[in-house]
Parts: structure tokens; C-alpha cells; sequence
């Protein structure tokens, strides 16, 4: 039997954040294709603290990357993790979607022992703005092709967004468009608020209820909607609820009496605050756009308007209104513009995804 491993940073759960629910929709479709994999814990293969042998083993490699001592020591010590992983559990094929820092050496001791595997990177993250890359401490994107150099290692990259998937095939990297939409278990909550909405009698409103919501961990998230709020403030025609992991940190700024941070959200509560609102309003600076919470909130028929940055991979999507400036933003507002709604459908990428799989499977 062909053992399979994987790996992510996050853990899988459908109601939690972005990368959580990314991990999760790659293995339930795993699981509904059939494919058996066992989830690898690395710090089980943690090498001894043995600063000289660590030190060693990163003096060998990436000798064209500047860098000092304690990161030639962590290159060191990770590359000897990964060796001892494929060691002790001898892997038929990996699927990889610990694509950052450190974890981008694992593609290289992958290939050095002709293991076959698939990279899905939940970001291209050197084009993530404030990302530094672990070797040569580069920011982004300087260190665009440094992180294209591991993931063309792969025999196969199945990106979030499709615009990634182009720019990496003109580079010469076998990749695909495999987009995020929710698995079945978390849409049949989605879809019930979808039915709950088509009972709104839509009428031009005195007040537009406007929902942000987000993970403001997240900078690109945090810098756009403070950046939206602050443009929002006290308008008269606008209602403003905001929600979402780590929201609470807005509640000591100065707030208009228009805006209502709710903060961190059940799953119920949630879903009550999706059906009460009239729109979505996702405002980031130019990141990896909102890629899992337009799929969800278009499930559950909450129109969406959206800046350039935020909407990619969705532009002229039914029910995604996008603007370019905050002008742009307030003459949408202004129209009361009720457009149908359509969910994310996969349109052949699952089986592109599970196809690969197999394939490699059998290749072994």
C-alpha cells in the first residue's frame, strides 16, 4: 500500500480561520477520493541539541544565500529533521502545504530522495507585503523567485487563486487552480442562511447594513478595514457591524455611533449576523485577497462589494461588486445595487487535484 504523508501548519477546522479551513477542504477531498494519508508531526524527528552537527549540515547547502549563524544553524537543523523523517516513515508520496519559512527546505530533501509530491501553498508568500524570507532575509516580493525555487521542486502546485497559478506556469512550474469553496458539512449551514435571506423584502434603506468581517490578525486585513472604517466613520447612510477573530482590538479606537464591533463570533452568531446584513464589505491592501470568505459568504447569498485587492479570482463573479477607490465605494453605496448571488462551484479542478494524486500513487 502506498504510504502517503502531509503536512500543514494549521490545524483542520471548518469554523476557524482562513488556513484552518483550507487544511480542512484539502482533506475531506482526499478522503472522498479515497486517498489514505497520516498527518506527519515533525517534532517527533526534532534532531538532538547538538549545535555543531546542526551548524554543519546548514553549511552545506544554499551556499549562495546570505545569511548568519543562527540561521545557518536553523537551515541545519531542520534539514536534518526532515532527513530523519523520511528515514523512520519511508513516504511513497507527500502532499505539502507547509509552504513557508523553513518547511520550504522540505521540497529539497524531497527531491534529493526522489519522493514524489504535490505543494498546495495557501499563499505565494513572498508576495504576502511584510513577509521576510527565512534565508536570505529578503522582503517581499524580492524573494519571489527564491520561493519559486523550492515549489518548482514539486511535481505538481496547486495554487488558492488563479491569477497565482498563471504567474507560476510562466515560469515554467506544473501548476493548477484548485480555488477554496466550503466542504459539504459547513455549506449545508451556508446554504440554510441562503434560504433565510430570500425571505428579506429588499427595499431602499434609510441605512445600508454593511458587515466586515475578518481574521485582523492577519495585517493586510487589518491595515485595509482600519483604512475603511476610518473612511466610513459617522457617514449617515451607512450602518457599519464589524466581526471576526481578533476584531476586539478595534474597540479602543474612536468609533462613530455608525460602527458596532461586535468582536469574535460563535458559529450561530455568525451565521444570525450573515442573514441580518445587506452587504459584505472586504477592503484589503494589494495581499493574497479574500479567497476563502467570499466563497462562504456568496454561499450564503450576502451580496459582496470589494476593492481590487481584495476581490481576485473574482472580478465580475455574480454578486461580487468590486470598486477601485473610496469614491468608487460610496457611489456603489449610494445605488442600493441588490445583485443575485451565485455559489462557488468547482468546475473540474477537484478532479484535476484528485487525478494527480492517484496518478502519483500508481507511479509508485
Amino acid at each position: 500500500m502506498t504510504k502517503v504523508f502531509k503536512h500543514s501548519h494549521f490545524k483542520a477546522d471548518m469554523h476557524g480561520h482562513g488556513g484552518n479551513k483550507r487544511t480542512a477542504q484539502i482533506n475531506a477531498l482526499l478522503y472522498a477520493a479515497g486517498i489514505a494519508f497520516e498527518e506527519v508531526d515533525f517534532d517527533q524527528y526534532e534532531p538532538e541539541p547538538n549545535h555543531i552537527q546542526s551548524f554543519i549540515k546548514g553549511s552545506s547547502r544554499l551556499k549562495n544565500l546570505r545569511r548568519g549563524i543562527k540561521t545557518t544553524y536553523a537551515i541545519g537543523r531542520y534539514l536534518l529533521k526532515f532527513e530523519s523523517f523520511i528515514k523512520n516513515c519511508k513516504p511513497d508520496l507527500f502532499i505539502w502545504e507547509s509552504t513557508s519559512g523553513y518547511y520550504l527546505l522540505l521540497a529539497e530533501v524531497l527531491r534529493k530522495h526522489k519522493i514524489p509530491f504535490v505543494a498546495i501553498p495557501h499563499n505565494i508568500e513572498s508576495l504576502v507585503i511584510g513577509n521576510e524570507s527565512a534565508f536570505s532575509k529578503q522582503k517581499s516580493p524580492s524573494w519571489f523567485k527564491e520561493e519559486v525555487a523550492f515549489l518548482r521542486l514539486a511535481n505538481m502546485v496547486f495554487t488558492i487563486s488563479r491569477e497565482e497559478s498563471w504567474l507560476l506556469s510562466i515560469y515554467g512550474l506544473n501548476s493548477a487552480y484548485l480555488p477554496y469553496f466550503p466542504p459539504q458539512d459547513l455549506m449545508k449551514h451556508f446554504l440554510q442562511v441562503n434560504e433565510k435571506r430570500k425571505d428579506r423584502k429588499y427595499q431602499v434603506a434609510e441605512k445600508i447594513n454593511l458587515l466586515l468581517l475578518g481574521t485582523f490578525h492577519n495585517p493586510p486585513t487589518f491595515k485595509g478595514y482600519s483604512t475603511i472604517i476610518a473612511a466610513l466613520n459617522n457617514l449617515d447612510f451607512v450602518q457599519l457591524t464589524v466581526a471576526g477573530f481578533g476584531s476586539e482590538r478595534l474597540k479602543t479606537s474612536a468609533l462613530g455611533a455608525n460602527i458596532d464591533v461586535l468582536g469574535t463570533l460563535n458559529f450561530d452568531e455568525l451565521l444570525e449576523t450573515i442573514a441580518q446584513a445587506d452587504y459584505a464589505l472586504i477592503h484589503q491592501e494589494p495581499s493574497s485577497g479574500s479567497l476563502t470568505r467570499i466563497p462562504e459568504l456568496l454561499a450564503c447569498g450576502l451580496p459582496i462589494i470589494a476593492n481590487d485587492s481584495a476581490s481576485r479570482s473574482f472580478y465580475n463573479y455574480p454578486g461580487v461588486m468590486t470598486y477601485h477607490d473610496l469614491d468608487g465605494l460610496i457611489n456603489l453605496l449610494r445605488q442600493q445595487n441588490i445583485p443575485q448571488t451565485l455559489a462557488v462551484q468547482p468546475a473540474g479542478e477537484v478532479e484535476i487535484f484528485q487525478n494527480c494524486i492517484r496518478r502519483l500513487q500508481g507511479e509508485r
